[in-house]
């Protein structure tokens, strides 16, 4: 089986699809397809931050246009232009990142999220003007639709009317990466950082659908009762922060709030092993992967009371209404205050993150490519 599959984001994106398509790629090379053959193409990027696997069973291919003019051409003048003018032929085309391009071989598209379309005032204009024209053409291209969760295709169906036969829900996993560290790794990552415990984590870029005003709230009422605590911010200004980054300024000035940014995939279990908690505040998410991550690295969750999160987290989290700053300083409290709370809380949720895989992710994807190949 031949498969081309859009590696753009892996290279580019140190989170979010970036890390998904690492992962999900990394899982389907650990399935030893036989016979599997990959293309993996990419557009030109700005900033390379990954490096394209190699090895014999994988072809390289870069795009001869940048990003903008492909996308311009594919998604929104909507130029018939198969992918194979430039890549090698193929059984199955993949499109990770919400979009897929013409292609002579049956395609997949998987759609991360509908934030842009649910929740429009908080997307970047242009991204938001682009998706909204490009989604809707790659879903009726697409042999297979995959939504990241069951939150997502029900966003799916309801906003462009699909039949629920057309998409397939497969979740993320946390990567292997995300485990437990010794304590002497999470020493070095605090001492690197110039952190002490105890402190909460927020990971993600920084946006206004992550909701860190909210965050900096609750951290201001936890720090009345525990002036020893720290929060830690982790991830790159995004679009329309500036006032977000103006607001995170401020509470560092006024208290021991760190916002490191450039932080590599690799750092980050230490830093969520140190952390009383990851505190996730967002206002709507399509799947909200950081919530396994920090619940494989070991530490405990609270997180925003949003569909997504119910169905990711289960009862291994605690959830609280979106951006109501209080409920979210209880349960910060409440872990501060409580450790045999946290230790419960820890227990659920390494039995808990168990229970997704890549392999079992990776699984669910071959079981696609080959069912639309001889579709």
């Amino acid at each position: 089986m031949r498969v081309a599959l859009d590696y753009t984001p892996a290279i580019s994106q140190i989170a979010g699809v970036g890390r998904y398509t690492r992962s999900l790629f990394n899982a389907l090379r650990a399935e030893n397809e036989a016979g599997a053959e990959w293309t993996l193409w990419h557009s030109p990027v700005q900033r390379q931050e990954f490096e394209v696997p190699d090895d014999e069973s994988i072809t390289s291919i870069e795009l001869p246009i940048s990003a903008r003019w492909s996308n311009l051409a594919w998604h929104r003048i909507g130029l018939p232009i198969p992918v194979e003018r430039f890549t090698k032929q193929a059984d199955v085309v993949h499109g990770t990142d919400f979009v897929v391009p013409p292609s002579r071989a049956p395609s997949v598209v998987t759609v991360h999220d509908l934030s842009y379309a649910i929740y429009p005032d908080l997307a970047f204009p242009r991204l938001r003007r682009f998706l909204d024209r490009a989604v809707p053409r790659s879903i009726d291209r697409a042999a297979k639709i995959i939504a990241v969760s069951e939150t997502t295709k029900r966003d799916l169906c309801e906003c462009y009317e699909i039949s629920p036969n057309r998409v397939d829900v497969i979740h993320h996993a946390a990567d292997p990466l995300f485990e437990p560290p010794g304590t002497a790794d999470v020493l070095a990552m605090q001492a690197q950082f110039g952190l002490r415990k105890p402190y909460f984590i927020i990971v993600g870029t920084v946006e206004p659908r992550k909701d860190h005003k909210t965050l900096l709230a609750a951290f201001a009422r936890v720090r009345e009762q525990h002036p020893e605590a720290s929060l830690v911010i982790v991830g790159r200004k995004g679009w329309l922060a500036d006032d977000i980054m103006e607001a995170i300024g401020q509470a560092a000035a006024e208290s021991p709030v760190y916002h490191l940014q450039g932080i590599s995939d690799g750092m980050l279990p230490a830093l969520y092993a140190g952390s009383t908690a990851l505190v996730y505040p967002s206002r709507y998410e399509g799947f909200g992967l950081p919530l396994l991550e920090a619940m494989a690295s070991g530490t405990a969750v609270v997180a925003s009371d949003t569909p997504a999160h119910r169905e990711v987290a289960g009862d291994a989290a605690r959830l609280a209404p979106v951006g109501d700053a209080d409920a979210f300083s209880d349960h910060m409290l409440e872990l501060l205050e409580h450790e045999d709370v946290r230790s419960n809380l820890l227990k659920r949720g390494h039995e808990h993150v168990t229970t997704f895989s890549w392999k079992q992710t990776a699984q669910e994807h071959l079981r696609i490519y080959r069912d639309v190949s001889n579709a």
